[in-house]
């Protein structure tokens, strides 16, 4: 179903809805008549007027049958004043009331069923009636110096009063309109709607009449109006005052305000400016002023000469001085003058403006950022200074007590800081800044020099110029390089910052390397060109400073290769292999390895022809072909580009961290040669510094200085020591050189090395107490003027002296005079020599002093005298070639034996022999049964040496009382000297040990004893 549309309210319709609703507030307004069909009548609406008789009543017709107006004064009683009025009447004037006097009216409306009566209304009748007279004039006083507004001042007459229509009467004069409430009760104040046009244009706002004279005729025109209108119309700042006098006796007073505005402009500091101010009274009466001052009254002095009545048609000058007291010197500066007149709600307003200007001040010293070539003098670009545009800068030189000047214009591109380049510099010279507004030139500020310079980056932008370099806040100087091959793109610099590796790419692509540091530029030193015009990229130079790593291709396939940075062949390392990346031990590279079935990995090899594949990192990921990697100086991370993001992986755990993202896609990467912060290069050649131990900053912005080219690829160069190659494999005590020939005269080093407290050092340094594994070695310099660098070095410990064993002799005795002694060892490193050594006991007695007759020998045989009645216990320990030495081995024991002289005649029939096939010549011997030999021994092994024959018999062997076993000498063949092993004791044996012969009519021939302790 279509809802009827209700129709839009007319501008005058809305104009009488708002004035309507006025009216209630401040008299009686209309209203609305009862709805159709209500039988009972409408209260009516009353409001009053003055005229010349008494008080005017009207009213609203409500279809009453008649009606009556009934007054009150004071607190008597309502009277019924009018008595009964016909249905027609809508209009009553109470002539009764005396002059002055007050009283509230209200109208009773009738009829057949219960009268309606009107909300009461309160009037004033005139002490006096005012007179009519002949002013008739609107004089519209826009007061313009108060701000905005489309209104003009202008004056009118004479004036038409309309009769009133809808609640509203009309007053025009010339092209200035009002449309106003038809009726007001009188002198007073009243804010109602109005409706002011001035020729094209109409603003409906609410005004504040206040009313002087009034008065109505009976048939309710206007006889005489005299009143002061003031409103505002919306959109403008202002508050416009509309004189109106309508056959009136009264004059007015209004003033002119020339100029508008006062405007001082630029004023300079220290000085003053006065401007005058025409105020013309164009009304007909004289104005009054109450007062005039200023709204702030800092800046700003009036002197004020208008007295206090200015007549119609006269003017006066007072004179408004600017003067600037702000605190800063400069500025844009404003108040206002107000005026106010006697009697009168009216306040005229000028706004004063000026702008205090002066010279710039002096700025603070500008940064003065050195290159190994240059420096760059930067500081804040300032828009304004003093109050005016800055119209450029001069850099100030001092050297030698002489002063010279550059200029410097702003900087077109709007950036936040302003630059300037200069190659070579004189040594010495002092950098100052003066800036240069509309006024003139400002002091000059502090001079600032430049530091030593000891690092920078150096960047190839792939333009047919030269290499660029960058101090460390961004700002590239070119080099001035002489001879220089270009263009160039991948690069790498030396670890004591002194040196770089570029690549060219002409139609060749070489490999070079030059000497770039502060002290002057060598001559470009070709290393390797490809064979096959291949692209060389991914250089890394070694911590060492002998070799370079780079990338180049090789039938489609990505090859890593090494070369000696001071000329030579290069070295195929591994194919199918990219990225490679040093790591501090200058032996080995950490590359992205693409040799596994999955997913590439990043991998540790040798930096040898095969490219070993020493360790796999366990994080499963690797940087994707063509991005960066690179180790960090010390080998805690390895930092790769992925994507906007640099990413870091270690050895020790699956963990990735992630920076922030840059601007675009990282390009390059280069660590601080000290091994916290790095550069990354994106693709937009913007430059950002990253902290790796905090990585939830933003990544630092460089400067973004104009540049012609793209950039391709950067190294941060920094004078610092270097640590010489290093061995393979070192021992637990290690000789390590460096150079500091970079640094300053004077530079004081401190060295440690793993777990080892730092200590002053120079060079070699000795470390010692190196464990077994991978060492760090750090070098920390520290010039004389404090600046402090540092060297790493990955050093792999051999602390493990060789496992050493006795290979003989084999036996555990004998009769020999000599033993033959063999030993050997094992050890990575290799066995360079041996120490051998030996205790010995005798038979009843405990093993005496160690004795080592072979130190440091290379021999693995040797041959030991040995005395007859010891056991003798050797040893060895071997010593490998870094200088380890390994623990004394497990002893072999063997023993000589004791004659059978040594054994005492326990009993009778023993027969002492001799003869040239006995052991010492000699023998003891029986053939009959029971016959014992005794010997006081301490022991655990026991050795009988006996003849064993075909006729011979056996021994019982006795430990004291406890037997022990009985020995057959029974023999198909004769042998002498035989050694026979008796069972071994569990624990050390201390007492006699007895021989009794066990055979009757069997020859037993005892030749001697062999104790042994183990």
């Amino acid at each position: 179903m279509r809802r009827a549309r209700t129709p839009a309210l007319s501008r005058p319709a809305l104009f009488r809805s708002a004035l309507a609703a006025a009216l209630a507030a401040i008299t009686i307004p209309f209203l609305a008549h009862a709805a159709f069909g209500d039988e009972s009548v409408a209260a009516p609406a009353a409001q009053v007027f003055p005229t010349r008789q008494g008080i005017g009543v009207t009213w609203n017709d409500v279809d009453a049958s008649g009606y009556r107006v009934e007054r009150k004064q004071g607190t008597a009683e309502w009277q019924d004043l009018s008595g009964p009025l016909t249905d027609s009447t809508t209009t009553w004037i109470d002539e009764s009331i005396a002059a002055g006097a007050t009283a509230d009216y209200r109208v009773v409306a009738t009829s057949d069923t219960d009268p309606a009566t009107s909300p009461e209304v309160k009037a004033t009748r005139a002490a006096e009636a005012p007179a009519v007279g002949d002013i008739d004039v609107l004089a519209l006083d826009a007061n313009r110096s108060a701000g905005f507004t489309w209104l003009q001042n202008q004056t009118e007459g004479p004036v038409t009063a309309s009769a009133p229509a809808d609640g509203t009467r009309t007053l025009t004069a010339g092209s200035l309109t009002l449309k106003m409430p038809a009726f007001l009760a009188g002198p007073g104040y009243y804010e109602v709607p109005i409706e002011l046009t001035q020729g094209d244009r109409t603003c409906v706002t609410t005004g504040v009449f206040r009313v002087r004279a009034l008065t109505y005729t009976p048939d309710l025109q206007l006889e005489t109006f005299t009143t002061s209108l003031g409103a505002s119309c919306p959109g403008t700042a202002s508050t416009a005052v509309l004189e109106i006098r309508y056959k009136s006796t009264f004059g007015y007073s209004l003033l002119s305000v020339t100029p508008e505005k006062l405007e001082f402009g630029r004023v300079l500091v220290g000085s003053a400016k006065s401007l005058p101010l025409t105020l013309t009274n164009t009304g007909t009466e004289q104005f009054r002023f109450s007062n005039m001052y200023l709204r702030v009254g800092t800046e700003w002095k009036l002197s004020n000469d208008c007295g206090q009545f200015l007549a119609p048609g006269a003017s006066c000058t007072p004179t408004l001085t600017f003067e600037s007291t702000n605190s800063y010197g400069y500025g844009d500066f404003s108040d206002q003058l107000w005026i106010f007149e006697s009697n009168s709600p009216r306040v005229r307003t000028v706004d004063l403006v000026a702008t205090s200007v002066s010279l710039p001040k002096a700025p603070q010293a500008p940064a003065v950022l050195p290159t190994y070539r240059g420096v760059t003098i930067a500081w804040p670009a300032w828009k304004t200074a003093g109050g005016t545009s800055v119209r450029g800068y001069f850099i100030h030189r001092y050297r030698n007590g002489q002063e010279t000047t550059q200029w410097i214009e702003p900087d077109p591109y709007g950036r936040s800081m302003v630059w300037y380049n200069e190659i070579s510099p004189e040594a010495g010279t002092e950098y100052a800044l003066s800036v240069v507004n509309e006024i003139g030139e400002g002091p000059v500020s502090p001079r600032a020099v430049s530091s030593r310079p000891t690092q920078q980056v150096a960047l190839t932008d792939g333009r047919p110029s030269e290499l660029m370099a960058a101090g460390l806040g961004g700002y590239v100087v070119p080099l001035g390089l002489r001879d220089s091959v270009t263009p160039k793109e991948a690069l790498a610099a030396a670890p004591d910052g002194r040196a770089v590796a570029y690549v060219t790419t002409n139609y060749e692509k070489s490999l070079w390397t030059q000497r770039l540091e502060p002290s002057g530029i060598g001559d470009p030193v070709e290393l390797w060109t490809s064979p096959t015009r291949a692209a060389i990229t991914h250089l890394s130079w070694s911590p060492d400073g002998t070799r370079i790593a780079f990338q180049t291709p090789e039938n489609g396939m990505p090859c890593v290769y090494v070369i000696p940075a001071a000329g030579g062949a290069a070295e195929k390392i591994a194919c199918d292999v990219t990225s490679p990346s040093w790591m501090p031990d200058a032996r080995t590279l950490v590359v992205v390895d693409r040799r596994f079935d999955g997913d590439d990995r990043f991998t540790r090899i040798q930096a040898a022809a095969g490219g070993a594949r020493l360790a796999i990192l366990p994080a499963a990921m690797a940087a994707a072909d063509g991005m960066p990697v690179r180790v960090s100086p010390d080998g805690r991370l390895v930092a790769f580009g992925s994507d906007r993001y640099i990413k870091f992986v270690d050895f020790t755990s699956n963990k990735v961290l992630s920076s922030l993202p840059l601007d675009t896609t990282v390009r390059s990467i280069s660590w601080n040669p000290d091994g916290r912060t790095l550069l990354a290069l994106s693709g937009n050649d913007q430059m950002f510094r990253l902290d790796s131990d905090n990585l939830g900053l933003e990544p630092n912005q460089l400067a973004n200085d104009y540049h012609e080219g793209q950039r391709f690829d950067i190294a941060w160069q920094r004078l610092g020591p270097t640590i010489a190659p290093t061995p393979a494999v070192v021992g637990p005590q290690a000789s390590i050189a460096f150079d500091g020939s970079a640094l300053q005269p004077g530079t004081k080093f401190i060295c440690s090395a793993g777990w080892s407290a730092a200590t002053a050092c120079t060079s070699p340094y000795v470390a010692t107490n190196l464990s077994t594994g991978e060492n760090t070695v750090v070098v920390t310099a520290t010039e004389p003027d404090g600046r402090v660098t540092k060297a790493y070095r990955t050093v792999t410990v051999d602390a493990t002296g060789p496992v050493a064993q006795m290979t003989g002799p084999g036996y555990q005795s004998s009769v020999a005079a000599t033993a033959t002694l063999t030993v050997s060892a094992t050890d990575a490193s290799g066995v360079a020599s041996y120490d051998v050594r030996y205790r010995r006991a005798t038979s009843a007695g405990p093993y005496g002093a160690y004795v080592q007759p072979w130190t440091n020998t290379t021999a693995t045989s040797m041959n030991l005298a040995v005395a007859a009645g010891y056991e003798y216990c050797v040893s060895v320990r071997a010593k490998d070639k870094l200088g380890n030495v390994g623990q004394w081995s497990p002893e072999r024991c063997f023993s000589r034996p004791l004659d059978d002289r040594s054994l005492t005649l326990a009993s009778t029939g023993w027969v002492r022999a001799t003869g040239s096939t006995f052991y010492f010549g000699t023998t003891t011997q029986t053939t009959a049964y029971g016959k014992s030999l005794t010997r006081t021994v301490q022991g655990k092994r026991f050795f009988l040496i006996a003849t064993r024959c075909p006729t011979c018999g056996s021994v019982a062997v006795y430990a004291g009382n406890r037997y022990l076993t009985t020995v057959n000498l029974a023999y198909p063949t004769t042998h002498r000297q035989v050694v026979l092993g008796l069972p071994v004791q569990s624990t050390l044996f201390s007492g006699t040990l007895k021989f009794v012969s066990a055979s009757s009519g069997k020859l037993v021939q005892i030749d001697g004893l062999a104790v042994g302790r183990t």
